[in-house]
């Protein structure tokens, strides 16, 4: 059995990436390149680094596929095709054990991730406008990727905060096996890492890359989930206020994501991780999970088809079909699997759900015209057929988690929602007959530790019920 543990921290000395572009910084991408064991010790070596940090994000067990894919059959939104490839089928029916691929390959991809971001944090190169945006980017990455693991791996902050989550491992040591920390112990260096960050990120690029809008997005969210709504709000506003971001028209939601190139001209999109023709997980990626024309294992729910109104943009994103002779709800949002000469990138924070964090915040906050703005300002740009909403109160909240579920059905986001808000998962008939109603509180909604990590480390401890 391999070695997890002695893996994860070999994975430091192999963590940088030799990439050469010549390109402007709209026009480029982060791509893998060839690895080499010299230290970081110029602007150069932590370009090259960056770029193999974003490299591994792409990966179809972390970002590639994966985490966005789980998010949604995990909840409620799409299930897995009695047609299918065999693929996360323990994911769809609750039924996940430590020995499980999928959790044994995330583990290792994120913290694969982590270690490159690591190694550019911890780099001793003079300072200079460039090397702190490169370390503003490690830093957003590491906390992001720490917080996709602690609302996996641990219970929902608001639940019990000193639950155990996962490792906190920020520097390179050989002989370290390391111990759980509580949810509290990783927040607090989600939030150190991005209130670090967020300075540092001083030039604009494209979407493919992390950027101060991003760092303060997911500070907002994270706030959100910790229940500190003014803090959820303060970030969030000041994405919308200070970013110059904007929604893509009604009109153009289906060709947004019919478009697999990353954006400069900040419409919709604050980060993506990115592919192309040649930069891409191949078979492996999220658009075959969903895509008839690759695996199409990934259909959506008919519940959540049924919340859209007819006049809705965002319907359009799922199509009425078949799959294996029988009615089916396709989903359409990742459009590019025979693109030849690009690839669907994994959006990872969209201006649409600042506003939504915004609009949560506020109503949490009894700011209930202001929270009616943000909401307004999304659902009728979706819907231009739509009068607003006007509720306040209890159904002032159920109608912002509900616009959550639309809007960001399929990109991951549903089944950390359902958890943070310990509301039990109802599902469909689609979904397998043992794991229709999954209550708040039900142990199979944290993921085992991997086995191979569990073999490797001994101060590592499982998860209850594995």
């Amino acid at each position: 059995m391999k070695n997890s543990t002695k893996y994860i921290w070999q994975l430091l000395i192999s963590t940088i990436f030799l990439f050469g572009c010549s390109e402007g910084f709209t026009d480029l991408k982060p791509y893998d390149s060839l690895p080499f064991d010299e230290a970081l010790r110029t602007e150069a070596d932590l370009d090259y680094a960056v770029n193999g940090m974003y490299a591994g994000m792409r990966n179809f067990n972390l970002f590639g596929r994966t985490l966005p894919f789980i998010g949604d059959i995990m909840a409620d939104n799409a299930y897995i095709s009695t047609s299918n490839s065999g693929r996360y089928i323990q994911e769809n029916s609750y039924t996940l054990n430590a020995q499980n691929g999928d959790v044994s390959g995330l583990w290792e991809q994120a913290y694969t991730v982590i270690l490159r971001a690591n190694n550019i944090i911890n780099a001793d190169v003079p300072s200079s406008p460039a090397v702190d945006q490169y370390k503003g980017e490690a830093l957003a990455i590491r906390a992001f990727v720490y917080w996709k693991l602690a609302n996996l791996f641990g219970k929902p902050y608001l639940v019990d905060q000193n639950a155990l989550a996962v490792p906190l491992v920020l520097s390179y040591d050989v002989a370290l096996r390391p111990a759980r920390n509580t949810v509290a112990e990783v927040y607090t260096q989600i939030i150190t890492d991005l209130s670090q960050a967020i300075p540092l990120l001083t030039q604009v690029k494209n979407s493919s890359f992390v950027s101060q809008a991003f760092a303060q997005g997911i500070l907002a969210k994270v706030y959100l989930y910790q229940g500190d709504y003014s803090k959820a709000l303060s970030w969030a506003q000041a994405v919308v206020d200070e970013g110059g971001y904007s929604l893509i028209p009604a009109e153009n939601l289906n060709a947004y994501w019919a478009n697999p190139t990353p954006r400069s001209d900040k419409v919709e999109t604050i980060f993506e991780v990115a592919a192309d023709g040649v930069n891409n997980m191949g078979f492996n990626a999220l658009a075959n999970m969903y895509n008839q024309s690759g695996y199409g294992d990934g259909l959506a729910s008919s519940e959540l088809y049924a919340l859209y109104r007819v006049t809705d943009a965002r319907k359009g994103l799922i199509l009425e079909g078949t799959r294996g002779g029988a009615e089916a709800l396709i989903v359409n949002k990742y459009q590019n699997t025979q693109n030849t000469t690009d690839k669907d990138d994994i959006k990872v924070l969209r201006y649409a759900e600042v506003l939504l964090i915004a609009a949560e915040a506020s109503a949490r906050l009894q700011l209930e015209s202001q929270a009616l703005s943000y909401l307004n300002e999304l659902t009728q740009q979706r819907d231009p057929a739509f009068g607003g909403y006007r509720e306040s109160g209890t159904a002032l909240l159920d109608i912002i988690i509900q616009e959550r579920r639309k809007e960001l059905a399929f990109e991951g986001d549903r089944f950390d929602d359902l958890n943070r808000l310990q509301e039990d998962i109802r599902r469909s008939s689609e979904y397998p007959p043992q794991a229709l109603n999954i209550p708040a509180g039900d142990d199979r909604r944290i993921w085992p530790i991997p086995q191979v990590e569990l073999d490797a480390n001994p101060n590592m401890v499982q998860n209850a019920s594995y």
